[in-house]
């Protein structure tokens, strides 16, 4: 299930701000950087995400697109426990293995740490 429209990010334009102004936390499945929003009128707004995975983590694009769409599912479930921000959310290989339960907790001991 893709996320609604209101919470995706478009990294084609915001991947250098959130590389520079970001904050990166680490999991065993994931990477997440977070910045603050660039502007005033977006802070009463939803959180915004972007997924990158990049060839080397998954070399087959049917891997990739899984990942994707698992790292997407699992932020539909905790969209709203997230602090209002944009994050940049880089998953790595082993999410392609692991139960989605352990994913989702894996995830959600991260967001403690963004406030």
């Amino acid at each position: 299930m893709p996320l609604p429209a209101i919470n995706r990010l478009p990294l084609r334009f915001e991947r250098d701000r959130l590389t520079r102004e970001g904050r990166s936390f680490h999991t065993r499945h994931f990477t997440l950087v977070t910045a603050p929003f660039d502007s005033p009128e977006l802070k009463a707004t939803a959180s915004r995400f972007s997924i990158l995975l990049s060839k080397k983590t998954a070399r087959l694009a049917v891997d990739r697109n899984l990942i994707k769409r698992r790292t997407s599912a699992i932020l539909a479930q905790i969209l709203l426990s997230f602090p209002p921000a944009d994050y940049l959310i880089i998953p790595k290989r082993s999410v392609l293995d692991t139960p989605l339960p352990e994913l989702l907790s894996d995830l959600s001991t991260a967001i403690p740490k963004l406030r």
